[in-house]
């Protein structure tokens, strides 16, 4: 708030700001900063709102002014992820940040697996096997791509503490260019997580591995994930879970491999896609390595 007239005139102060009426969580401070984050479906449905701001003078008059407030846009819950270039494990550069993604949720039952009558787990959501096989057959998450990797985070509805990584490449039923066949080569690090993560869904034995495991909380793991996979086909795999508020998953995706020694490389994919629950999405580039974390939760339930 900016304050000058009448009342305010020869050196006059205000004493005191307050909220007479406001949404909840809406806050005022002494120097007249209003601040207020919409954070629930509510806080949508309930708009628009009257503000009304009451100051009072250091001489003892009392102003009031009256504001209406309307909240806009759609409400996406679940966990939100920060991205950003370079490896982030340890410390973070915020000059760094490529942007935020939320994890798909799930609010149903019974609505995943070959009949529609399985609960969507990890791999059920997954389900590499049917309708088409040797390839993903996602029930929630966003479309597949032959021509870009794409990764997600994904919880139950009813599991929001847990976490998912799910990333494939190629669609079933989608030719990609030449080379017939292509290779995708990366090593995944894992830092501060407070679940003993492992491989939840490798759809080739033996593509996605986990080579290393501290063997306490909070838990440090690497993997390896090599593929290679036909056009018209998909490759790719599921990790997790993830859980606590410090997490970081560091991803390379070029040079040497710091493990094996193997080259790493997306072959002829253009680019990873980064998906959200609301489908939007942004494309890394020429990011050769990147490293995902944790930033905040937005509640569901409401």
């Amino acid at each position: 708030m900016t304050t000058s007239g009448t009342y305010l005139e020869g050196g006059g102060t205000v004493d005191k700001y307050e909220l007479s009426k406001k949404p909840v969580g809406m806050t005022i401070s002494s120097s007249g900063l209003v601040e207020w984050t919409p954070s629930t479906q509510l806080d949508i449905d309930n708009s628009p709102y009257t503000i009304t701001i009451t100051l009072t003078t250091a001489s003892g008059y009392v102003l009031t002014q009256t504001y209406y407030l309307t909240v806009t846009g759609s409400y996406v819950c679940g966990n939100v992820l920060s991205i950003w270039s370079g490896d982030q494990r340890s410390s973070t550069d915020s000059s760094k940040l490529l942007g935020n993604v939320t994890a798909y949720t799930d609010n149903a039952s019974d609505n995943c697996g070959p009949n529609n009558n399985l609960d969507c787990t990890a791999e059920n959501n997954y389900q590499f096997h049917v309708p088409v096989a040797s390839s993903e057959n996602l029930n929630i998450g966003p479309e597949t791509s032959a021509e870009d990797g794409i990764m997600f985070f994904y919880n139950q509805y009813d599991n929001t503490s847990y976490t998912y990584l799910f990333w494939m490449f190629g669609k079933g039923g989608a030719a990609f260019s030449n080379p017939n066949y292509n290779d995708v080569d990366f090593d995944i690090f894992i830092a501060n997580n407070e679940s003993p993560d492992d491989v939840e869904v490798s759809d080739e034995t033996g593509e996605t591995s986990r080579e290393s495991q501290t063997s306490s909380s909070p838990y440090s793991s690497t993997y390896t994930g090599r593929y290679h996979y036909s056009s018209g086909k998909s490759d790719g795999a599921v990790i997790g879970p993830f859980s606590g508020s410090s997490y970081r998953i560091f991803i390379d995706l070029g040079g040497t491999s710091t493990i094996n020694s193997n080259p790493l490389s997306l072959g002829n994919l253009d680019s990873f896609m980064y998906w959200s629950k609301d489908n939007s999405s942004f494309a890394l580039g020429a990011v050769d390595n990147f490293t995902i974390g944790y930033s905040t939760s937005i509640e569901c339930s409401n």
